[in-house]
């Protein structure tokens, strides 16, 4: 009886996940309304911020990009590298951030180099060297978020916030693989970034106003008892759940770059925009696993080590388990009817056949809305596939353990390749 339960609730999942979508548009456009009524806050100057390795083409062709938007601000490119980078003085950019060897913190690898770059920052204001009122638009080397989105999140004028991911189509594979993230920004990222209780964020594209980069640090040890475990990657789910959080550190760099002084950062207000932000799927299956991989294990380091209060990794539970328990008891559920190990009645079979079609739309219209009715239609008769392909990576990445460091995948694509129309893409993909 209890599995017979079990199983029919999972299947009748579709219904949940459709009530999320509707709550995540209410409240979308609730949050919408009430930061465009907030003060407006002059913003003097955009800082475009690419940390990276040694992406230079990418880099360059990103900057290129974001140049031929004629944003109506005025706009400083940073990239940030170590300085073992080979390719220093290749970079179109602004303003080279070089970390130092000897720089120290309570994190590691990327998220180690922004937070010297968001010090860096803090110090240039307290010289008189940058003014405070400034915008960082935080960007991976591999990713481009649209016109649309970084309009309308300077427009609303929220304290931080995260967009849409869009795949730019990379071969059958490798792009119906990552339609599982355009369904996940649809029912997660919608609701909770707007209800300011994130669970994803984003660092794909991510802007974060100068009282939030001010303010907040990446630090562990104001959220964290143990902070001597090192933070290594997920660091942007990390800082935007820090956002939400009543209290944080700031860096207190005019007595002591490695100084921490607890300061109340209560009000920040976390936005997630319908607007898309465009990423390249991983181009093999290799690189597929290594970066769920990396996403997983970054999500259990955060909570096997209690970096955030409770009730956020209550949240990333929650949400990392729905889809694995799904997939798992819907599929495996098929067979019991027929082995009979569980009754289903006859009466609500049209429900369950119902719930499929739920499901079926919410894909076409999670996929669709950002890619066009094409990718739509096609995440649709693909669905399964798909789904099945990332149980699978994660699943192999989970088995393969923690890589206990930040592993990076191939990054190789040309904006310039007229392969993928952005502008409009981005149109279709534009929501209200």
């Amino acid at each position: 009886m209890i599995l017979d339960v079990i199983v029919i609730a999972f299947w009748a999942s579709p219904l949940v996940y459709l009530v999320m979508i509707l709550l995540g548009k209410v409240f979308h456009r609730r949050r919408y309304r009430e930061l465009l009524r907030k003060p407006r806050k002059r913003v003097d100057l955009v800082i475009f911020q690419i940390p990276t390795i040694g992406n230079v083409s990418t880099v360059n062709q990103i900057i290129k990009w974001v140049k031929n938007y004629n944003l109506p601000y005025r706009i400083d490119f940073w990239v940030i590298v170590e300085p073992s980078n080979k390719y220093k003085e290749e970079y179109t950019t602004d303003k080279l951030v070089i970390i130092p060897e000897d720089f120290e913190c309570e994190v590691l690898y990327k998220a180690r180099a922004l937070e010297y770059a968001r010090r860096l920052r803090v110090k240039m204001v307290k010289e008189r060297n940058l003014t405070d009122r400034y915008v960082v638009i935080q960007c991976d080397d591999d990713s481009l978020p649209s016109k649309e989105f970084i309009l309308e999140c300077l427009e609303v004028n929220a304290d931080i916030a995260i967009g849409s991911i869009c795949p730019r189509p990379r071969g059958f594979w490798n792009t119906i693989l990552d339609y599982e993230r355009c369904i996940a920004c649809t029912i997660f990222c919608n609701l909770f970034t707007n209800i300011g209780k994130p669970i994803w964020a984003h660092g794909e594209g991510m802007i974060i106003s100068s009282e939030v980069d001010m303010n907040v640090s990446y630090s562990l040890s104001d959220v964290c008892k143990d902070y001597d475990a090192k933070l290594i990657s997920s660091e942007d789910m990390f800082y935007l759940h820090k956002t939400s959080i009543s209290k944080s550190h700031a860096g207190d760099l005019a007595e002591d770059m490695l100084h921490m002084q607890k300061v109340s950062i209560k009000g920040f207000t976390t936005y997630n925009s319908e607007k898309p932000i465009y990423i390249v799927p991983p181009l093999t299956f290799g690189d597929a696993v290594t970066q769920r991989r990396r996403w997983l294990w970054g999500h259990i380091r955060i909570l096997r080590y209690k970096l955030l209060p409770r009730a956020n990794g209550i949240r990333i539970v929650a949400a990392e388990l729905s889809g694995m328990l799904v997939y798992t008891v819907s599929t495996f559920g098929i067979p019991l009817p027929l082995l009979g190990i569980i009754y289903v009645p006859q009466t609500i079979i049209p429900l369950l056949w119902a719930t499929l079609l739920i499901w079926l739309l919410i894909r076409f219209y999670g996929v669709g809305k950002l890619m066009g009715w094409k990718h739509g239609l096609a995440a649709v008769l693909t669905s399964y596939i798909t789904v099945t392909l990332n149980f699978v990576v994660h699943l192999i990445g989970l088995v393969k353990g923690d890589p206990k460091r930040f592993e990076v995948i191939k990054k190789v694509f040309d904006y310039d390749a007229g392969d993928f129309n952005l502008t409009q893409q981005s149109k279709k993909g534009s929501s209200d």
